[in-house]
């Protein structure tokens, strides 16, 4: 895209080169054979920024790739669907391995890479709306944070919690694993005590749907039964859909339905991606 067309959303986070290997029966302390290999460009904000590129929105990432060979195809990837501004350093771009089962589960391997030198002075002095994904050094964080007219953060690092809670976000988005690493006491009591941090709860509850919650209601959906091949990237898909309706200004129902429908297309695709 145009570097001079007007900006929908800034995402701020990780890219990583994602290498998928798909089989049917993994054996440990063995040679194993993929039935199918993928690679594409990953990383929670890279996953929401080309979501959000795909239903047409003008989306700019900001994040950290190495000056090497997998930085350059997924810089080169990236570039043909939406304005890509990536510190480059002189390290390796993070690379995360992925093994898929026959049933879409995955296994994760990470390499953090040139996601850790990631800078606050890459960070824009004004921004409408951005999607944050922590799990990047504090400094971006709460640069990010503070710049954002309005943020919706991936709370995916709940370590950070307390970098952002001061900041009240718009939006905050995590799943069950992450809550209960938050706060102590029953699933309500958690929603109830980070409600305090945020104006609006986004918790994402895998094959049981999502919940939506404010001070003034609480909405809970169910998952679209599909086919599964990969699960990889759901949460970033309905927190990309999310973002779009916020942005379309849709009513809630219209936004979590629509973000389990994109969730279920995601599920369907070989990549991070839709």
């Amino acid at each position: 895209m145009s570097y001079n067309e007007k900006i929908d959303i800034v995402c701020i986070g990780k890219t990583n080169l994602d290498i998928f290997y798909y089989y049917n029966k993994f054996h440990i302390n063995n040679n194993n054979i993929s039935k199918n290999f993928v690679i594409s460009p990953g990383g929670k904000a890279t996953n929401v920024a080309v979501n959000l590129a795909k239903l047409d929105l003008k989306v700019r990432l900001i994040s950290c790739i190495g000056n090497d060979i997998f930085g350059n195809y997924v810089k080169t990837h990236l570039e043909k669907i939406l304005y890509f501004t990536p510190k480059i350093v002189n390290t390796t771009t993070a690379v995360t391995s992925i093994v898929v089962d026959k049933m879409g589960n995955n296994t994760m391997f990470h390499n953090i890479g040139a996601n850790k030198l990631l800078s606050e002075d890459y960070i824009p002095e004004k921004i409408e709306i951005s999607f944050i994904q922590t799990g990047i050094p504090k400094k971006v964080l709460t640069t990010a944070l503070k710049n954002s007219k309005v943020a919706f953060v991936e709370l995916s690092e709940p370590a950070q919690f307390n970098d952002v809670k001061n900041f009240k976000p718009e939006i905050i988005s995590l799943n069950l694993q992450e809550i209960e690493r938050l706060f102590e006491g029953s699933l309500n009591k958690k929603i109830d005590k980070l409600l305090n941090y945020t104006n609006k709860l986004l918790l994402k509850m895998g094959k049981d749907g999502i919940l939506y919650a404010t001070r003034k209601k609480i909405i809970k959906k169910e998952a679209k039964k599909v086919k599964v091949i990969n699960t990889t990237g759901a949460g970033d898909a309905v927190s990309a859909a999310f973002l779009y309706g916020y942005i379309k200004m849709w009513n809630i129902e219209r936004i979590l339905d629509f973000s389990l429908e994109f969730a279920a297309k995601k599920i369907q695709s070989p990549i991070s991606t839709i």
